[in-house]
């Protein structure tokens, strides 16, 4: 399933709080009051913010919000960065994680000729709203490597993809480095002396490797697509409780052959049989701690019309009679086989 592009909250939030100061009253939506490292706000909604604030406040504001701290809101990228030893590490973690700040611009960095061009990756002309925040990120990046870095921080330039609406001027003495315009993808040039400097906001690097697992724990992924094992599992699960399809029916479903689904899975190191017993056996655990739920009932659950066949195959799969598993369970023991089923 293909999810909807978002960006950080904290931007957002920066924008929304200067906004107010101008008597601008703008609305986050869902993710008001979650913690800045877990809240994103949908990039569509993101961009109307940014339109609506600009057209009513005028169009430097973009540098505006991005001359704010960057650590005020507790921006876990930026308080990862922090804890680097060099500018260099600083400027990779920032890569790496840049999915964390935005759906809607990847990041890359190359070295040519003696500098770093970490550029934003842009997919083709933007709406307004999209360009003033990319315009606010491009700010907080120049700005952040010179909080990060101080004098050993050496920006070459800031290269816009587009002319913005007010003067260059204006962007070099928020940015603190020369500006121009071409006709490419926006980024900023870094003279690769940087990668060596210390970082000299710092923060105890046992701290900072907290807020790099955050990020880790809370970067955006793009959805993975199904193994053929899962989704031969999805198929047998819609009707457990039923003899099970055969291959050829769950094959036919899936557009393999038989031969074919046999041949996936078996490279998956599993196969028809044993997707279908872990199901089972999955459920059946599950639904043999329910004291209330008789177990021939939970034979029949997992498709096994004989009660006597359904207590071999737990017994194989789990060390224990479907029983003894219920009073186990009952006590907090300790379940060979329940490991695996449970997440242990």
């Amino acid at each position: 399933m293909r999810t909807e592009p978002s960006e950080w909250a904290v931007g957002i939030r920066q924008l929304i709080r200067t906004a107010s100061e101008h008597g601008l009253h703008l609305d986050e939506g869902p993710t008001a009051g979650q913690p800045p490292f877990q809240a994103r706000v949908s990039l569509a909604h993101a961009q109307r913010l940014w339109e609506q604030a600009v057209r009513a406040l005028g169009p430097s504001l973009p540098l505006r919000v991005a001359e704010q701290p960057q650590a005020e809101d507790g921006n876990p990228l930026y308080l990862a960065a922090m804890s680097c030893r060099t500018l260099g590490e600083a400027q990779q973690l920032l890569v790496e994680r840049w999915r964390y700040v935005t759906d809607a611009f990847p990041a890359t960095m190359r070295r040519r000729d003696g500098a770093v061009h970490l550029r934003l990756e842009v997919p083709g002309p933007l709406p307004l709203g999209a360009r003033l925040g990319l315009e606010y990120l491009l700010a907080v990046l120049a700005r952040s490597g010179r909080a990060l870095g101080g004098d050993g921080w050496r920006g070459i330039e800031l290269v816009l993809g587009h002319r913005p609406p007010i003067s260059l001027a204006a962007w070099e003495a928020t940015c603190g480095l020369p500006v121009r315009v071409a006709g490419g993808p926006p980024e900023i040039v870094i003279a690769e002396a940087t990668d060596e400097q210390p970082v000299l906001a710092g923060m105890n690097r046992k701290a900072g490797r907290f807020f790099v697992r955050l990020l880790e724990h809370y970067t955006p992924r793009p959805p993975r697509a199904a193994t053929v094992a899962e989704r031969v599992a999805e198929a047998l699960r819609r009707d457990l409780h039923a003899a099970a399809p055969t291959v050829e029916q769950i094959a036919a479903e899936l557009a393999f052959s038989a031969r074919s689904l046999h041949r996936q899975l078996a490279a998956e190191g599993t196969s028809y049989q044993r997707v279908l017993d872990d199901l089972r056996r999955d459920e059946a655990m599950r639904l043999a701690l329910d004291e209330q739920r008789p177990l021939k009932a939970i034979a029949a659950a997992v498709g096994f019309a004989d009660p006597r066949c359904f207590r071999r195959a737990f017994k194989r799969w789990t060390g224990t009679t479907p029983q003894e598993f219920r009073l186990r369970g009952r006590a907090g023991a300790g379940i060979p086989g329940a490991a695996h089923s449970f997440g242990g």
